[in-house]
């Protein structure tokens, strides 16, 4: 079985500036509030709860999926970001891309199961 690759192409807080390593080290010996919600209280509202649905949405479907699915998440403020959302025409925040080919906009659990299902079979 192939590992279907996703790129999250969505706004991230700035106050995620850990290296990923030290960000699962903190995560594990529970020294502070998980990454998905550190910095988020200086946003509007309306912004957390579209990053905690995609957090949990993410969360969701890596438990779900496993190996057989690798999550990148890209900010397109970042020079990879902006080079995925210019190359995929990418407009609207969240955004998902399968496998370099299919497009998802928007937080649609149901169209993601079924293209990470095709993608995986």
């Amino acid at each position: 079985m192939a590992t279907v690759e996703v790129d999250v192409i969505t706004l991230v807080p700035e106050g995620w500036g850990m290296c990923l390593t030290c960000e699962a080290l903190i995560s594990q010996a529970e020294m502070g509030p998980p990454p998905e919600e550190r910095g988020l209280d200086e946003y509007p509202p309306e912004l957390q709860d579209e990053f905690q649905r995609l957090s949990s949405l993410v969360l969701d479907l890596a438990a779900r999926y496993g190996d057989a699915v690798l999550f990148r998440i890209l900010d397109p403020r970042s020079l990879q970001g902006l080079w995925k959302s210019i190359r995929h025409g990418v407009r609207r925040y969240p955004t998902f891309i399968i496998n370099g080919r299919k497009k998802i906009i928007g937080l649609d659990r149901e169209r993601l199961d079924e293209a990470l299902r095709e993608g995986a079979s």
